[in-house]
């Protein structure tokens, strides 16, 4: 993702003396309509764990106008969904199985934790990103044929008015989920929910994908304990894909992502019981 744009999300970057950054997080939904989601809907996590941790990350000087990132793995714990969505946070940088790493910890107006995130990323700063992509999105569009995309009805994903669907129906008698993504149904103003750089699925997209397709599988959506996900290779906009299921518990699923026939990622969704 490029980042030579204001945040809209996270303000006030204040260093502390432990090192980490406190910050004060909006919730203003005219500007940001994800906020009129509740609080532990992964679209909500995902969309606030890029905000904070690239706003944090540049003013540490990790990052400079015109270079891109991109998350390589991220986990959430879930706290308090009663009090309201995130009035601040606090960011610090970590290292995590030797490699570099960040936590974001988000509070309610009263000082309850709602989520704890963790992840970790690269910066491209040898590398023209755009040319570069060229090939993998010409690979894609050559392999496409998605006129006959069927999506399964919004009443039967359990969606709001302004929610849209990303995946097809699910057949029992398979173990995948076919989704697709595409400039249309995945970004404003076709989706007024997600937002991203336009080049790619990101991982906002991923964690929607599979909470819906966990809802056409078990009948749930209200993932409130933790997940997961790590990143292998980008997945392109406009080309279908599938959530295999890899795994299945009474409170768990873990999806790999597939996309012509290459294993792009892998989500594990929590819940209590």
């Amino acid at each position: 993702m490029a980042h030579s744009y204001p945040n809209p999300y996270a303000s006030d970057y204040t260093a502390q003396s432990d090192g980490s950054l406190r910050f004060q997080c909006s919730q203003d939904t005219h500007t940001l309509p994800w906020l009129t989601l509740p609080p532990h809907h992964p679209v909500v996590i995902q969309t606030q764990a890029f905000w904070t941790a690239v706003g944090a990350f540049m003013l540490l000087g990790g990052m400079e106008d015109g270079q891109w990132s991109a998350l390589t793995w991220i986990d959430w714990e879930l706290g308090d969904a009663d009090g309201g969505h995130a009035a601040h946070g606090v960011y610090r940088s970590t290292e995590l199985d030797g490699k570099q790493s960040y936590d974001v910890v988000l509070f309610n107006a009263d000082g309850a934790a709602i989520v704890t995130i963790r992840g970790r990323g690269v910066v491209f700063r040898n590398r023209n990103f755009e040319k570069w992509r060229e090939g993998s999105k010409g690979e894609a569009r050559a392999a496409t044929r998605t006129s006959d995309f069927v999506y399964a009805k919004p009443k039967d994903l359990n969606l709001r008015a302004d929610e849209r669907a990303l995946v097809a129906p699910y057949n029992p008698a398979t173990d995948f989920v076919e989704a697709l993504a595409t400039q249309e149904n995945g970004f404003p103003p076709g989706n007024p929910l997600i937002g991203g750089s336009g080049d790619h699925v990101n991982a906002t997209h991923f964690h929607e994908i599979a909470r819906q397709a966990l809802f056409l599988i078990k009948g749930r959506s209200d993932i409130d304990t933790s997940g997961e996900m790590s990143r292998k290779r980008y997945v392109e906009l406009g080309t279908p894909l599938r959530l295999k299921i890899r795994d299945e518990a009474e409170d768990s699923i873990t999806f790999e992502l597939v996309q012509l026939d290459k294993s792009c990622a892998e989500i594990t969704l929590r819940w209590q019981v």
